[in-house]
């Protein structure tokens, strides 16, 4: 089964969102949190630090698991702070949740926005513990 580990990253009231390549054959051109795919023998944990390095040049301060999104693939969701600013050739921004709802996204990262109301600390996300 393949395991995608994703970075929710929240600065004040925003949330980090980048844009896929419009010329990438899978989703192309939607908004969609960092992360990717766990290579063989790797955690979600160790994923989320190797992609979200890969991608945005961020290093990796704390991260709480969420609830996991079963499905093909599996997504786990972490709530995470990292050091740095964002170093990517796509398109990036910081959103507030309002206007992730306007954005053109996939599906199962809309389940996750629907997970964070605005002006609460972590939304409902089912998240555990810091690591």
């Amino acid at each position: 089964m393949t395991t995608v580990a994703l970075a929710l990253l929240r600065r004040g009231e925003r949330w980090f969102l980048q844009r896929r390549d419009p010329r990438n054959p899978i989703l192309p051109g939607l908004w969609e949190f960092p992360g990717g795919k766990s290579e063989a023998g790797e955690t979600p944990l160790q994923a989320l630090r190797r992609e979200l390095r890969e991608e945005t040049g961020l290093d990796l301060r704390t991260a709480r698991p969420c609830a996991v999104l079963a499905g093909t693939p599996s997504l786990h969701p972490f709530l995470v702070e990292a050091d740095g600013a964002p170093r990517t050739d796509l398109a990036w921004g910081w959103f507030t949740v309002g206007e992730m709802h306007r954005l053109p996204v996939p599906p199962r990262n809309r389940a996750l926005i629907e997970g964070l109301p605005a002006g609460t600390p972590w939304g409902n996300l089912g998240s555990s513990h810091l690591i």
